[in-house]
């Protein structure tokens, strides 16, 4: 009865985490706009096999996170929650499979300890958080570690292995197969198995990969004149040798992006690679070779992004989770005790700062000053850490383990709070309000148009394709002209401006003076945007009647 408890309070923890006003907030830009916004069309259109982005064809990425997100709409509706469900499922997929692996390189309560460390690591939290296809590459990552760790001890055939991969390689190309491939590799070398690479079965292997593998991939390549130039030179190898798609970005970009994704374990991942190095054998090296795999292929890339590096979470989570262990057993007590006190400093730190915030002791310009607003939310932060401060210190006293464990749990909680719980009030990348607004008010007659600007997630909140203007798009594999009415120049648009169509337009604040002397009608705004259109809207007299109302509103606008 007592380890079916802890099961359910294990599986409560890891529910709330992954679960709790998953859909609370709005899309944010860009990502997690982006791939909502492209799934939603999937399942729109029905056409599963070729993604499109504001109803252009976009080939970025396979199509198995839209598969996830579209399903998500079908199950639960057209929605925030709708889109990132599956990232919760999968999330929980996850840490299933790594308090497997945990159980089977040490023992169940190393298990249940890591899967407690990897749901409260900032980085992996944040990731289920975000529609994206870093959090459905990292289960298949992790689970085909799984099964080559248990082929290595003797207890299951690796050809699971490679399945695993080919479904991997519909999330994110040939990332997972590289990542796990290279790891493997070099175990087998450097713990002296070269010669068992016979018993991998790499011809069986490597067909069932393929045959799971390629057929999408041939489907859009024959039906896309040169799209298989383009997966392996501008999607593949731009993003490995100059970083022309992307994010480019410095070798040692990820140096400080590694410490703030495993926060708040940060400062226990150092102590435990150093007993891992102490007493290195065949399994702590597993995992230690695959922390390190993943962050030194993507610090050799010079397309990077933080979420990249998110493989490196779980074996780090595993080891900190085996060197947890050992301090509750106080065989490493004196680290214990000194990283709490380091971590009460830190919660005193955050209050600290959330109480300059919310008085404010310091006037901040620009976004502070938006954040400086919100002060129930500061003021509920300062006393949340302050009280995990207090608690931290009296666990050290009573020296309690468990209580200090519980603390760095809440700290993680008491970060992602703000988010799930003020949502759309915070000044963050999400235009919801905009979009609805705009789908209350436009009639099925009426453009949708943003100028000089792309706000991926619109099309999804306005449930139809968004006119841009001046924004370059990838069009090379439509094959007809109807893209040209959704990709206008500026000359286009000031013509439409002033014909007979009703024009609900997304301007930037920063450009909204090119209005002035054409005249336009204000609607509503958020952070860096407005909603404008060019006739008034039939009873919303209120919202503006005359030209000179216009440019008064524009005046309150760009303060």
């Amino acid at each position: 009865m007592k380890k079916i408890f802890i099961a359910l309070v294990l599986l409560g923890i890891c529910l709330y985490f992954l679960f709790f006003r998953l859909g609370s907030y709005g899309l944010l830009e860009t990502t997690d706009a982006r791939y909502a916004e492209i799934g939603w069309e999937m399942f729109q259109s029905k056409d599963f096999i070729t993604p499109h982005f504001d109803f252009i064809k976009h080939f970025h990425k396979p199509p198995f996170t839209y598969w996830m997100t579209a399903l998500g709409y079908a199950l639960w509706g057209e929605n925030e929650w709708g889109a990132r469900f599956f990232l919760g499922v999968f999330g929980l997929l996850t840490l299933g499979v790594v308090f497997l692996l945990a159980r089977l390189a040490f023992n169940t309560r190393v298990g249940a300890i890591s899967v407690l460390i990897l749901i409260s690591m900032l980085g992996f939290l944040g990731a289920t958080h975000v529609v994206a296809t870093d959090l459905y590459l990292l289960f298949f990552i992790c689970l085909a570690m799984y099964c080559f760790l248990r082929w290595e001890i003797g207890q299951g055939s690796l050809l699971w292995g490679w399945i695993v991969l080919g479904i991997s390689a519909l999330v994110k190309g040939p990332v997972a197969p590289i990542l796990v491939g290279v790891t493997c590799f070099l175990y087998l070398i450097f713990s002296g198995q070269i010669k068992r690479i016979k018993e991998t079965q790499p011809l069986k292997g490597i067909v069932l990969f393929l045959i799971i593998a390629l057929p999408w991939y041939i489907w859009v390549c024959l039906h896309n004149k040169g799209l298989f130039i383009y997966f392996f030179k501008t999607q593949f190898f731009s993003r490995i040798e100059t970083g022309t798609m992307g994010h480019p970005h410095p070798w040692y970009y990820y140096l400080p992006i590694l410490p703030a994704l495993l926060f708040p374990w940060t400062l226990y991942a150092i102590p435990a690679i150093a007993r891992t190095l102490r007493q290195l054998d065949r399994m702590r090296f597993f995992f230690f070779l695959w922390a390190v795999v993943p962050f030194v292929l993507y610090s050799l890339m010079r397309t990077k992004l933080p979420f990249y590096i998110l493989p490196c979470l779980p074996p780090l989570a595993i080891l900190t989770g085996e060197w947890w262990q050992n301090v509750a057993l106080s065989k490493d007590g004196f680290w214990a005790s000194l990283l709490q006190r380091i971590m009460i400093f830190i919660c005193l730190l955050f209050a600290l700062a959330a109480l300059v915030m919310a008085i404010p002791l310091f006037r901040g310009h620009g976004n502070v000053l938006e954040w400086q607003q919100l002060k129930s939310l500061w003021w509920a932060e300062a006393i949340l850490f302050a009280f995990i401060a207090l608690v931290l210190y009296l666990s050290l006293r009573l020296q309690k383990t468990w209580i200090h464990f519980i603390c760095l749990l809440a700290i993680t909680n008491a970060l992602m709070l703000p988010l799930l719980c003020y949502g759309d009030k915070l000044p963050i990348n999400t235009y919801r309000s905009l979009g609805v607004t705009i789908r209350e008010m436009a009639g099925p007659n009426d453009l949708i148009v943003q100028y000089k600007c792309f706000l991926r997630a619109l099309p999804f909140y306005v449930k139809r394709p968004t006119v841009l203007v001046d924004i370059p798009r990838e069009t090379q594999f439509e094959t007809n002209d109807d893209y040209k009415k959704i990709l206008i120049d500026d000359k286009t648009f000031w013509e439409w401006w002033k014909g007979e169509k009703r024009i609900f337009c997304v301007v930037p604040k920063r450009i909204l003076k090119d209005f002035l002397s054409k005249g336009y009608y204000f609607i509503t705004q958020r952070r860096k945007y407005v909603v404008i259109t060019n006739k008034p809207l039939l009873n919303q007299g209120d919202i503006a009647s005359t030209l000179g109302q216009s440019y008064s509103r524009l005046a309150l606008v760009c303060q």
